[in-house]
Parts: C-alpha cells; structure tokens; sequence
C-alpha cells in the first residue's frame, strides 16, 4: 500500500474512533434515576404512554416497589392527575426482591406522585 493510502485509513480509523468515544460518552452521562413507589395505587408498565397500550409488566407495582427510568414524556392523563409517564428500563420488588428488566412507561402520579417529573430527577425524553 502506498503511503497516501495508509494516511487516508489512519485518518477514518481516528474519526470512527473519535465518534464512538463521543457516543459512549454521552450515553454514559445519562443516568437512570430509581423512583421509589410512594403510592399505593398500584402503578402497571404499558407499551406506550397510553393505557390502551397494554401492559408489559406484570404484575403492578406496589408500594415499597421501585422503577429505574432514564426519562419522561406526556401520555394520558388519569384521574386528571397529570400526564407525566417515565420511561421505564426494570422494575424492583421489594417482597420478592426480584428485578425485572422490562421497557415501557409507568405513570407518574401512580408511581410517586410526579415527584421525580417535578424535582428534574429524570430529563424530558
């Protein structure tokens, strides 16, 4: 190979590496949040931020539960409670002591009263 050829791969070498570096650091800033089920209305993890999405987890969440979410968006508005849903990655019970690893959106009012939402605990998706 020439040496002109050797510079050109060096330098796509360097700029793959360079924004693979990048991507793993910015996913690596983002941080899950654990949102403590403060309530007791027994909070389900949908599909979507939309009730009529179906659940995924199972069974609902309790109070002493837990959720680890990486974000928040707007979905159905429950009782006229808000529509804050987190996304959530998995799911702790505290009578099992299990974690499940599951993705979807839990209700915020139904988890902790939108407290995590409110003190800027999880960013907007």
């Amino acid at each position: 190979m020439t040496k002109s050829v050797l510079q050109r791969r060096s330098a796509i070498v360097a700029v793959l590496s360079a924004g693979a570096l990048a991507l793993g650091v910015g996913s690596a800033s983002a941080a899950n949040a654990l949102i403590p089920v403060t309530s007791g209305a027994g909070a389900g993890v949908y599909s979507t931020p939309h009730t009529r999405g179906g659940k995924v987890g199972v069974p609902d969440l309790g109070f002493g539960d837990a959720i680890v979410a990486d974000c928040w968006d707007r979905g159905d508005n429950i009782g006229n409670h808000g529509n804050v849903w987190y996304h959530t990655v998995s799911e702790r019970y505290t009578r099992t002591g299990q974690e499940i690893f599951v993705t979807g959106w839990t209700y915020g009012a139904y988890v902790d009263g939108n407290d995590a939402f409110h003190d800027g605990a999880v960013p907007e998706c």
